[in-house]
Parts: structure tokens; C-alpha cells; sequence
């Protein structure tokens, strides 16, 4: 495509029936994944304990981490099934979304330097990260089509 215009029969913003089957396989292994991770959540939120002194506590808050294994997984195998282009748009908006964690990071450390308390800081640089990875890959996703 070339300046909005098609050039070729090939040229589509339609996905293909391989786009589509591999988006099929990789929800079929990362929703299942994420329920998990959801539920374990919700689990530890409400029986953890985790605001207690009780050493079952570090237990409770490293739990989530198993179900998020199979996410992990899931993304992995996802990024080795799609195509060239699929692949450079996912590579540069995660690359987007560390910078996005980076910069937040470093800004809530220089805030701790100055004694201002960031609570929950560590899920604060997690959703910068996130934010800044969906929206490089919507803007980058627009910028190509």
C-alpha cells in the first residue's frame, strides 16, 4: 500500500485465514492463561492476608506468578507463529511500552529521592508500561495501514 492507496490485489487491510487462525490458537492459550491469573488473584486478594506478619503471606503474594507463567508462554509462542510484519509491529510497541516503564520508573525513584511517597509504585510503572505499549502499537498500527 502506498499512500492510502492499493497496489496490488494482494494488498488488503483484511487478515488473512492464517492471521486469523493463529489469532484463534494464541487467545485459545493466553485467555484461559489470563482467567487463571485472574482468579488466583482474586484468591489471594481475599484470603492472602497479605497485610499480616504471617509467613504464609509471601506464599500467598508469589501465587499469582504461577498462572502468569502460562500467559508468559502463551505470548512467546504467539510471537514465534506470527508473520514479519506482525512481528516488527509487536517488537517496536513493546519497545515503546519499556520505555514507557522506564521513564515512569525513573520518575517515581526521583519523587522517593525527594521523600514524596508513591503508593503502589511498582503497579504504577506496570500501567505505565502497559499504556504506553497499547497505545505505541495503536499508533503504530495506523501509521502503516
Amino acid at each position: 500500500m502506498h499512500d492510502g492507496v492499493m497496489t496490488s490485489n494482494l494488498d488488503t487491510k483484511n487478515s488473512s485465514r492464517g492471521d486469523k487462525a493463529r489469532a484463534k490458537k494464541y487467545l485459545v492459550e493466553f485467555l484461559p492463561a489470563m482467567l487463571a491469573y485472574v482468579v488466583v488473584l482474586l484468591l489471594v486478594v481475599v484470603f492472602g492476608d497479605l497485610t499480616s506478619n504471617k509467613p504464609s503471606r509471601i506464599i500467598w503474594a508469589l501465587l499469582p506468578i504461577v498462572p502468569l507463567v502460562a500467559v508468559v508462554w502463551a505470548v512467546v509462542r504467539h510471537l514465534h507463529r506470527i508473520d514479519q510484519f506482525q512481528s516488527q509491529l509487536m517488537y517496536q510497541s513493546l519497545s515503546i511500552g519499556f520505555v514507557g516503564a522506564v521513564a515512569a520508573a525513573v520518575t517515581i525513584g526521583f519523587l522517593e529521592i525527594a521523600k514524596v511517597n508513591v503508593p503502589l509504585a511498582g503497579w504504577m510503572i506496570f500501567a505505565a508500561g502497559m499504556l504506553s505499549w497499547v497505545l505505541g502499537n495503536a499508533i503504530l498500527l495506523q501509521r502503516k495501514s
